[in-house]
């Protein structure tokens, strides 16, 4: 009976030795956990929106890429239809410089071979505008999503 006694008094002590260790890995985990999902607060994005014309006409269709130009920037992309582009804000740029990049298709196409697939075509969109307006582009803008003005692009194309 003796050996039954001592056995249940060493589970006994056993548990309760446990118990301070398990609250306190448990209260640790709980901080860190809590810590961990909390993360950076993601950078403010602001909507933008605008005009793009081309030789004083609206832009029919293309692309206008934001592309930023500081550390930790984020990129935004928007189609340009019927002369306007608009972004939300929760796809717009955050604050900084961005490089500008404007892509207009002429409306003619360029057909070469598929140097992938033999005896098959590729169709590419003719760019309507200069390199100096999207591969060279030297348009910049300082955004701010505190003060989302309409920004227009007046271009110019041969």
């Amino acid at each position: 009976m003796r050996s039954a006694e001592y056995g249940m008094r060493n589970t006994r002590r056993h548990s309760a030795l446990r118990t301070p260790h398990s609250a306190l890995l448990l209260l640790v985990s709980a901080v860190l956990a809590a810590g961990c999902s909390a993360g950076p607060t993601p950078p403010k994005r602001g909507k933008l929106e605008g005009k793009v014309t081309v030789n004083g006409k609206p832009a029919a269709k293309g692309t206008i890429r934001f592309m930023s130009l500081e550390p930790g920037g984020m990129n935004a992309i928007a189609q340009i239809s019927d002369g306007q582009y608009s972004l939300p804000a929760a796809e717009g740029p955050t604050k900084g410089k961005y490089r500008i990049e404007i892509n207009v298709p002429s409306g003619k196409k360029l057909i070469t071979d598929n140097p992938d697939i033999p005896g098959k075509k590729l169709e590419e969109d003719i760019e309507l505008l200069p390199p100096r307006y999207n591969r060279n582009s030297e348009l910049t803008l300082d955004y701010d999503p505190d003060h989302p003005d309409p920004r227009d692009f007046h271009l110019t194309s041969p």
